[in-house]
């Protein structure tokens, strides 16, 4: 192993690194799945928020994307993506006229739950000039947005059909973000499956009511092997893939870790040795992080501006060492930081921009 004081040493810490040999393997193995399974895969960015990062995705083959927020959907189309999905409500007259304007530049779709959105979306787009896509939200059970299943959803996609051509009807959306780090793989899966019958069946009455369905999306990547190849599952959403964390390549180790915060030792003792780098700069939301080569060593504290770490057996740390800590959450900690260093083989290939961190709009 090469000496930890030797890792990039001129680069300042703390810092947010994304191995690029890593981001292949994972995205290749995503390709293959999909490949495989004839599923398209739609890139989700709210674990990235990184122009720089989709474009590099973009270059190997992945052109559709998705967010969490209209400000990634925005970093999206200026890096050059043509097809965004926000995959979330966009509610209120500001954020609607955004969204149209959006519209104008670029594929550019939303999710919706509610009748009095869907109208409010369609007076924007009419103003603008532009079209919006819409896909009808279904709750497939994690009771968070989304109509029920089967008639509700037929009743929606019935109001938007009204308002073409200011919005375009595409789809469904059902997603379970509460089940895709489940440590049991059985239960992973029984559940997935479950909820996509119950997309995949509102789709089928969809189209018996004479409603046609282009899209329907939805799984995540905990559960992109479970989802891939379902029948009447035209997409999978996977973001965490590209990335991933301590927690969630536990629980889904098919890809390897390509972020970790880079950081300095500046205290040492016996039992102890103290980075410069806490909770400001790495997300411990779904656990502990994790020591990068090292893995005897174990996390025993994560404060603001600190981690403190216990060595292994005969451990030697100096001051001034560097570690690589795997976070424990990857789309938390890349909203912490304001921009990235893309290294490939130990040496850096790129800096870029965290466009999207730190914003909630």
């Amino acid at each position: 192993m090469t000496p930890a004081v030797d890792l990039y040493p001129e680069l300042d810490t703390p810092l947010a690194l994304i191995d690029l040999d890593t981001v292949d393997r994972n995205a290749a193995a995503m390709r293959a799945l999909a490949r495989e399974r004839g599923v398209d895969v739609r890139v989700h960015f709210k674990s990235l928020k990184c122009g720089g990062l989709a474009k590099y995705l973009m270059a190997a083959g992945f052109d559709t994307f998705l967010c969490a927020k209209l400000n990634e959907a925005e970093v999206l189309v200026d890096a050059g993506v043509k097809d965004v999905l926000v995959a979330n409500q966009v509610v209120g007259p500001v954020k609607a006229r955004r969204l149209a304007a959006l519209a104008a530049r670029a594929t550019v779709s939303v999710c919706v739950d509610d009748a009095e959105n869907v109208d409010e979306l369609a007076a924007a787009a009419a103003e603008v000039g532009s079209t919006i896509g819409v896909l009808v939200e279904v709750d497939v059970g994690q009771r968070r947005c989304g109509v029920d299943p089967g008639e509700p959803a037929v009743a929606l996609a019935r109001h938007i059909l009204k308002h073409a051509p200011a919005l375009r009807f595409f789809g469904l959306q059902g997603y379970a973000g509460h089940i895709q780090m489940l440590p049991d793989l059985a239960e992973r899966t029984a559940q997935c499956r479950a909820g996509l019958q119950l997309l995949v069946d509102t789709r089928r009455a969809l189209e018996a009511a004479g409603i046609p369905v282009a899209v329907v999306t939805g799984a995540g990547t905990g559960t992109a092997d479970a989802a891939a190849g379902f029948s009447g599952l035209t997409e999978i959403q996977p973001g965490s893939f590209v990335l991933m964390d301590a927690a969630y390549h536990a629980a889904c180790p098919t890809y390897g870790c390509a972020l970790s915060i880079l950081t300095t030792v500046v205290s040492r003792r016996d039992e102890r040795y103290v980075l410069d780098a806490g909770s400001k700069a790495i997300s411990k939301d779904f656990g502990t992080p994790v020591i990068k080569g090292y893995p005897t060593d174990r996390v025993i504290a994560v404060n603001e501006e600190h981690t403190i770490v216990a060595p292994g057996a005969g451990a030697v740390v100096q001051v001034g060492n560097r570690r690589e800590v795997l976070p424990a959450h990857c789309c938390a900690t890349m909203n912490l930081h304001r921009s990235c260093v893309a290294v490939r083989g130990g040496k850096v290939e790129a800096v870029w921009a965290i466009e999207a961190s730190g914003r909630y709009d």
